[in-house]
């Protein structure tokens, strides 16, 4: 199974529903997928996909996607022992594990060597888990998920392919489109529980730029389209 096919099959059934992507290939084969608002890229942040995943997933009622990779998933096992604490219902974290470091020299990684990073799922306490090999045992798999109450964790068992072209490295306006996407969904306060906060316009000013520089920023980037005026803008 391919990644690149895989990430085709989870964006075919994924809905409008937010996808935080991995660094690197993960990233990139998102991007020339679909692009689309409610896609995180990350960039340099090996190990912190599935962490930024559980943090949107506690602080909005939305279901939430992390493509992960078995690499950076062993650089912080913590997240995975996070999620079975905190059982985050509306997170699906699906792992792409080719078992090496693809891109630092196609070193095998734990996962070649015996590691099982759904037991380790399980021994945390995410009760569903899976382990797939094709493109038909994930349709399977994830479509379940996104019907049951998670936490889920899917390993994707997947081979190495060569790499796409990097997709544009944008994390200011990742962020920005990205929040953004949000603005007509409600998010849940976890301070005051029952408490439904309306969610507004959200403006960023990437880059620590003043208001009016970021405004014309923002205006003239191909990537935005700015939907708050200056009196919705707080800097």
């Amino acid at each position: 199974m391919l990644r690149f096919e895989a990430t085709q099959l989870i964006l075919k059934h994924a809905g409008d529903r937010p996808i935080v992507a991995n660094l690197g290939p993960t990233t990139d084969e998102l991007w020339h997928a679909q692009h689309r608002d409610r896609n995180f890229y990350t960039y340099g942040n090996m190990g912190l996909c599935s962490s930024l995943a559980l943090g949107m997933a506690v602080s909005t009622s939305e279901q939430v996607i992390s493509l992960d990779g078995d690499g950076s998933l062993l650089m912080n096992l913590g997240t995975i022992a996070t999620i079975g604490r905190e059982q985050p219902k509306n997170l699906i974290v699906v792992g792409w594990d080719n078992e090496q470091w693809g891109q630092t020299g196609h070193q095998p990684s734990h996962t070649a060597m015996g590691t099982d990073l759904a037991q380790v799922a399980e021994s945390c306490g995410i009760s569903h888990t899976a382990t797939v090999a094709d493109l038909e045992e994930l349709e399977t798999v994830f479509r379940t998920a996104l019907e049951e109450d998670g936490p889920w964790f899917i390993v994707a068992k997947i081979q190495e392919a060569g790499y796409l072209p990097v997709s544009p490295i944008e994390p200011e306006i990742t962020l920005y489109r990205f929040r953004n996407s949000f603005s007509s969904y409600e998010v849940q306060d976890k301070l005051r529980p029952g408490r439904v906060i309306p969610a507004g316009p959200i403006t960023l000013c990437p880059l620590s730029r003043s208001g009016d520089q970021c405004l014309t920023y923002l205006s003239n980037h191909p990537s935005v389209r700015v939907r708050a005026s200056w009196a919705d803008a707080s800097w």
